[in-house]
């Protein structure tokens, strides 16, 4: 699942550390903007082009794939032997997990790039249509839709919905956070922020955090949408925070990648990567961040001390995917097509 949960926490279990080696790499004749899932010994991905697949996690050798007839910018989630996905073309694919089969599909009238998000056996989804959906994760039913109000000029969901205590989460383009019930769908607040927002919502400790085109991250009350604090950067930002601890981390497009005191949004230190960051951190749980730039440049990170621990160069590509944790390997998309896999080096490989 994006971000590795419904609460978006990002936090992986892994514990691998760099330096690290690219164990493989998959040409999936086509960018890769979106995040991998990793269930049972294989990792699923999409290319732009509208094709996914599914790759032995290990080797990296093809499993099987699925086309669609329209682009892919939806990251997969995976429950209990199905995978999930939207598309451009506005409709949400349900895939057999063992052999890529046609499950459902559910379809809206507007394009899905926002990824889905499973919560109890429902499965909470965005479309340009600027409805949010909730169905059934077992067969697509419909349980409800909301439309969120929009403005012609700048409407859109970018943003995948996190849930939390039954309320969910999601931002779209006209500026404004929205909470919603999780039974009914009925709106309980919203907050306008300051410009459009991209980045995905993150719940932890009653408060829900989101940044913005508005180059600030805003601090709100998780059950009242009630201000806490929030804070500027010099740049955009496209990616999701993070939270680890008492600390907040979050790119911007300027590349800076600043470390922020969850409680009252003071910095605590900020580290220049040189590139501009679209993707969001994959952190292990001992406190280590990994994250690629647009020009190319993927960094291991000590995230207390905000050091670099490792860095490696992809030539003439770029990294706008969240890389994938999960045990002793890191995978990540590229911008030129590439799906890669990193770790520490089988000595029998």
């Amino acid at each position: 699942m994006f971000l590795g949960d419904s609460t978006h926490s990002s936090i992986s279990r892994s514990t691998l550390a760099p330096p690290l080696t690219q164990l493989w790499s998959f040409d999936a004749e086509g960018p890769v903007y979106i995040s991998a899932a990793m269930v049972n010994g294989r990792v699923y991905f999409a290319a732009l082009s509208g094709r996914l697949f599914a790759l032995d996690a290990i080797t990296g050798q093809p499993v099987w794939s699925f086309d669609t007839d329209t682009e892919i910018d939806s990251s997969p989630a995976v429950s209990k032997g199905l995978i999930y996905f939207g598309s451009k073309g506005g409709v949400l694919y349900a895939l057999d997990e063992r052999n890529g089969e046609l499950n459902w599909t559910f379809e809206t009238e507007g394009k899905i790039t926002a990824s889905p998000v499973i919560d109890r056996g429902i499965l909470y989804f965005a479309s340009h249509d600027m409805y949010l959906y909730a169905v059934r994760a077992k067969d697509g039913k419909l349980i409800w839709k909301t439309r969120l109000p929009t403005h012609a000029s700048t409407s859109g969901i970018y943003s995948t919905p996190a849930v939390a205590n039954d309320i969910v989460y999601v931002a779209e383009k006209a500026h404004n956070l929205y909470a919603l019930d999780a039974t009914s769908g009925e709106v309980i607040w919203s907050y306008a922020t300051g410009s459009a927002v991209y980045s995905s919502p993150v719940v932890k400790d009653r408060t829900v955090f989101i940044g913005g085109y508005d180059r600030t991250i805003h601090a709100l009350d998780a059950k009242t949408g009630k201000l806490k604090w929030k804070t500027s950067l010099d740049e955009w930002i496209y990616a999701s925070p993070v939270i680890l601890g008492d600390n907040l981390y979050v790119g911007s497009k300027d590349g800076m990648l600043t470390a922020f005191n969850t409680g009252n949004g003071e910095k605590i230190w900020s580290l220049d990567l040189r590139g501009p960051i679209s993707a969001t951190l994959a952190v292990t749980k001992n406190g280590i961040g990994y994250v690629g730039t647009e020009d190319g440049e993927m960094y291991g990170i000590d995230l207390q001390k905000g050091r670099i621990l490792w860095k490696e160069i992809v030539p003439n590509d770029g990294f706008h995917a969240s890389p994938t944790l999960v045990g002793d390997h890191l995978y990540v998309g590229t911008t030129n097509g590439y799906f890669i896999a990193w770790g520490k080096e089988d000595k029998e490989r």
